[in-house]
């Protein structure tokens, strides 16, 4: 039996190397380095939403490995119709394609029957499954799109909000599509409309946030960062909860932006549902000094800068869908997108 070094996959089998010339391979090493590649393709563990625990969170639900076990007594093939180390070889290659993980020497070559296995290859295949286990939420590549958009071109001066749905077909798609390394959320812009400095700063401040994205534990922003509630998909409950606020700047500071997220089952999520929300408490007197305004008696800073003052916001309001598809170029690895609907931007 195998006396080499312990290959340790946290959450799944660990393995043992071989040690040439010495060690004998047995029908549990094959089965355990096949248990780790299945984790990975098969179906996503069915864990209850609401806190995250990585070592329990695997499974791309690409339907499993299509390699049979091996039997004590048996012979593993260099390769068959339902085994053999080749196909065992073939789906760590596609595994490291997917998430860009180098191949180990050997393990890009695959075996022939007029081929000998090395230790080193054998060890070197059970390096990569690590390799590949420790970054399975990491693929190679992602396509970022927008799905939908809707736009708002009323003013408004207090509150806004809109809903998006991410619908999968099955709750396995939906668990493999994060832990595939997976992504939603929104991007946002204002145009148009008034030169006033409260506009100005809406834009900027919905320019510089560029993408708000969920992934499997926490929120990210690929722009100038606000502040990240630190949640995930596997995080989220059945009532929203915020995971991203970003407040505007100087005297503008009490406006946000806010994303907030649910989802339809703790057990069986298929649906997550995303909220956006812009909020403007910023005072019309504040607004007025801010703008220039000086009031009717033509004096600044007399007391009655808002008499006649609107403080609102116009031009064009754009909320974006956004969606990163873990797409890595030469993995047989396909992730079912998400089917996006977007509601109304609704308020005053």
């Amino acid at each position: 039996m195998p006396s080499g070094s312990t290959v340790t996959i946290t959450g799944g089998t660990n393995m043992t190397q071989v040690v040439a010339a010495t060690d004998t391979v047995q029908a549990v090493d094959f089965n355990n380095a096949r248990t780790n590649v299945n984790n990975l393709l098969g179906t996503a563990q069915d864990v209850t939403l609401g806190t995250y625990t990585a070592s329990s969170t695997f499974g791309y639900t690409q339907g499993g490995t299509a390699l049979n076990a091996a039997s004590a007594g048996g012979t593993v093939f260099a390769d068959n119709a339902t085994g053999g180390f080749k196909r065992l070889q073939d789906e760590v290659q596609s595994l490291c394609a997917f998430l860009g993980q180098t191949l180990r020497t050997g393990v890009g070559t695959d075996v022939t029957t007029a081929t000998t296995i090395t230790a080193a290859t054998w060890n070197n295949l059970m390096l990569n499954i690590k390799d590949c286990w420790d970054n399975r939420f990491s693929p190679a590549s992602r396509t970022v799109s927008t799905p939908s958009s809707v736009t708002r071109a009323t003013a408004w001066t207090s509150s806004l909000s809109e809903e998006t749905t991410f619908t999968w077909a099955s709750e396995g798609a939906c668990r493999g599509y994060f832990n595939a390394g997976g992504r939603i959320g929104f991007s946002s812009s204002r145009t148009g409309g008034s030169a006033t400095t409260q506009n100005t700063n809406w834009a900027s401040l919905l320019s510089s946030m560029a993408d708000v994205f969920l992934t499997h534990d926490d929120t990210i922003c690929t722009g100038s960062t606000g502040t990240i509630a630190g949640l995930g998909f596997y995080e989220l409950t059945t009532t929203y909860q915020q995971l991203y606020v970003k407040f505007g700047s100087g005297a503008y500071a009490s406006n946000f932006f806010k994303v907030e997220g649910r989802v339809d089952s703790i057990t069986n999520p298929t649906v997550v549902t995303l909220r956006a929300t812009y909020s403007d408490p910023y005072t019309a007197a504040a607004a007025a000094a801010a703008d220039g305004a000086i009031g009717p008696d033509g004096v600044p800073s007399s007391g009655d800068e808002a008499s006649g003052y609107t403080d609102s916001i116009d031009g064009t309001l754009t909320l974006n869908s956004r969606r990163a598809l873990p797409d890595a170029s030469g993995s047989t690895i396909t992730v079912a997108a998400p089917t996006v609907s977007m509601g109304a931007i609704s308020g005053s």
